[in-house]
């Protein structure tokens, strides 16, 4: 019995050594695996880092163009609106009708302009002008503002003697509209080309 004890503890002392070989071959196997994996996983959210990186410059570059960097122009209102300032503007009629400069001077006061006295021209036109002394700085920008609001009508520098009744510039003017039978007897809508809604009633200044 005592033989068979010995015999049974020699097999159990020889079996340990391979049962703990086999535990660490595991372990060892387990730890390489896990090491692999994690490995795997650190990759892959450094790509998915990467990409989200990519993804917000590229949104950032279709938000803002650093291009765009032209501004739309600056409209003044020089450039819309009449020039006024700087002398005065007289009317002479030099049309086939009557008191038609009083009623476009009234009118054109209207518009901003400080106006002279309306007068009579020397001449007869069919088509409107206007006159300016190019001794004035302030005279021709004028001019050139109301031969616009008018469609584009003849500017002329004047010397003297100017065509109207007196022969001269009137005191603080500069600028005549010679007011012809193309714009005579209308208004400012009329000439420019705004439909009139109702009957007004022209001043009675006589010219």
């Amino acid at each position: 019995m005592s033989n068979d004890t010995a015999n049974r503890t020699g097999r159990t002392n020889g079996a340990s050594p391979m049962g703990s070989t086999v535990a660490i071959a595991i372990t060892v196997v387990a730890l390489v695996l896990g090491f692999f994996i994690l490995r795997k996983v650190n990759d892959g959210g450094g790509t998915s880092s990467t990409n989200t990186s990519s993804n917000n410059t590229n949104s950032v570059a279709t938000t803002l163009d650093p291009t765009a960097t032209t501004l739309p122009p600056i409209i003044t209102t020089t450039t819309l609106g009449l020039i006024v300032e700087g002398t005065q503007l007289q009317v002479a009629n030099a049309s086939n009708q009557d008191r038609v400069a009083g009623q476009m001077s009234a009118a054109l006061a209207t518009k901003g302009f400080t106006m002279a006295e309306a007068v009579s021209a020397s001449e007869k036109l069919e088509f409107s002008k206007v006159l300016y002394n190019d001794t004035d700085p302030a005279a021709k920008a004028i001019a050139e503002s109301l031969a616009a609001f008018f469609g584009g009508i003849e500017v002329m520098a004047q010397g003297l003697p100017v065509p109207v009744a007196s022969g001269n510039w009137a005191a603080g003017s500069n600028v005549v509209l010679m007011l012809g039978n193309d714009f005579a007897g209308k208004t400012l809508d009329q000439i420019a080309g705004i439909p009139t809604t109702g009957t007004t009633t022209p001043p009675t200044t006589t010219i």
